[in-house]
């Protein structure tokens, strides 16, 4: 045969022990600098989740109890404060958030501040309770950016009530921080 060349080749079906043993270890080496990372930022995530997630709970908490504000009106003060307080506490609940300790639905002034004005009213009229270990979360708001004939809700939750602490071992903490958020409305009643 003039021209025409056969070429043979031979592929062999398995490699070497020590290539296999270096690219184990490369593998393992990848891991080790990868996983701790990949951990770390998957907490991240499931913090900023679960917080946000509780942040809009506790907006939605006070445009619950800004509505009950509204229906309820100026008439009588006592009922306004508790048909506040009890929308709250059931709109917290129901998004899971737990105030107290004890269980859900159980009021917990150390963990929850409430902070319901008017423009009439500076100082408010019922800035909650601080609970029994001294200050409040925040300090109250001033009531001259609220319009006339309305009435604002601030609900304050401490942090860790809403969401787990999942970054505390590497230095970031959720103790000691609040979630605030506010609602306004006009009222409905007398």
């Amino acid at each position: 045969m003039t021209g025409v060349r056969m070429l043979s080749v031979s592929v062999s079906a398995h490699r070497s022990v020590p290539a296999v043993k270096k690219r184990l270890g490369a593998v393992v080496l990848e891991l080790i600098v990868v996983l701790p990372t990949l951990f770390a930022c998957t907490l991240v995530a499931a913090q900023f989740g679960a917080s946000l997630s509780g942040a809009v709970a506790v907006h939605q908490a006070s445009v619950a109890g800004v509505q009950m504000a509204s229906v309820l009106g100026r008439s009588n003060q006592a009922v306004l404060l508790a048909g506040i307080r009890s929308t709250v506490n059931d709109a917290l609940v129901s998004a899971g958030i737990s105030t107290d300790s004890a269980g859900p639905g159980v009021w917990c002034a150390a963990n929850l501040q409430i902070i319901v004005q008017e423009r009439l009213s500076d100082p408010p009229v019922y800035a909650g309770s601080s609970g029994a270990d001294g200050v409040a979360f925040q300090v109250v708001p001033a009531a001259a950016g609220i319009p006339a004939d309305c009435v604002r809700v601030t609900v304050n939750v401490r942090l860790n009530q809403v969401a787990p602490d999942l970054l505390s071992s590497f230095g970031f903490s959720v103790t000691g921080r609040y979630v605030s958020a506010g609602a306004l409305r006009s009222y409905n009643g007398s």
